[in-house]
């Protein structure tokens, strides 16, 4: 295994073993958010774990995380990370539905989408790894993953729909009455449903900082699905740090072009 996808995989297990030892205390709110969100002790100390993982392993990193914001791990980075402690933390809080830490590493500081080095997450509730690194396959611990190829669109199709933000309810909800459409709440539920081959479809924006989008852009891809701009357009060629960190950029996450197509064609886009 390359180093910085051992130390990588090693921040997540240390992540999950943290939030499975917090127990029933993994619940407490420890401070509120913008927009009302909150962010549990879970969230904290999950990235406090990967963070401390990072600094251990000596990785010249500058980490970008939901929680601690700006985090240099060395003295002149030469990576980027982004880090989302605990997705789907209203998941956590019913104790139902999947809930993971996210982890991504980029090959530099200003790094494109598809420059990543490892995309990762670990589901909690069952410690389900996560991982892929580039020109690989993308696994669930030693299992390869692989996005329907012969989804196509119609009234059984599961969809996924991130419904807590107007854009994707006005661009995606409206436009799809009477079709298979879920909110749950936590986006590496719904990635992980589409790396199985469950979910045809996940529809998102960009938003603070676009930490899952980060982390899933490789295992999405490497499984044979794809993420794309309302016009299909890849946003492998983005840059992270620019693209859509500012506003909310409708997003298209496919288990295949064919899928994509027909959607688009519905959306009349």
């Amino acid at each position: 295994m390359d180093p910085i996808e051992t130390v990588a995989i090693e921040a997540l297990r240390n992540a999950q073993k943290t939030v499975s030892d917090l127990g029933e205390s993994s619940k407490i709110i420890v401070n509120t958010k913008q927009r009302g969100e909150i962010a549990l002790k879970a969230d904290i100390e999950a990235e406090k774990t990967v963070i401390a993982t990072l600094r251990k392993a000596k990785i010249p990193i500058r980490i970008i995380s939901e929680e601690h914001g700006v985090v240099d791990i060395m003295p002149n980075p030469i990576y980027l990370g982004t880090l989302d402690g605990i997705d789907g933390t209203d998941a956590l809080k019913r104790g139902t539905d999947m809930y993971a830490t996210m982890l991504s590493i980029f090959k530099n500081i200003d790094p494109r989408y598809k420059d990543f080095l490892f995309n990762g997450m670990i589901e909690h509730s069952k410690g389900n790894l996560y991982h892929t690194i580039p020109g690989q396959k993308s696994f669930m611990g030693n299992i390869p993953l692989l996005c329907n190829p012969s989804a196509t669109l119609d009234k059984s199709t599961l969809i996924f729909i991130d419904e807590y933000i107007d854009i994707n309810i006005r661009t995606f909800t409206d436009n799809l009455k009477g079709f298979n459409t879920k909110c749950l709440g936590s986006s590496s539920h719904y990635y992980a449903s589409l790396l199985s081959g469950e979910a045809a479809l996940m529809l998102e924006c960009t938003r603070k900082g676009n930490l899952e989008v980060a982390a899933a852009y490789g295992l999405v891809t490497n499984a044979g699905g794809c993420i794309v701009t309302l016009d299909g357009q890849d946003i492998g060629d983005r840059k992270y740090n620019e693209f859509g960190q500012k506003e909310q950029i409708p997003l298209i996450t496919a288990a295949n072009r064919a899928i994509l197509a027909e959607l688009r064609a519905h959306l009349q886009l």
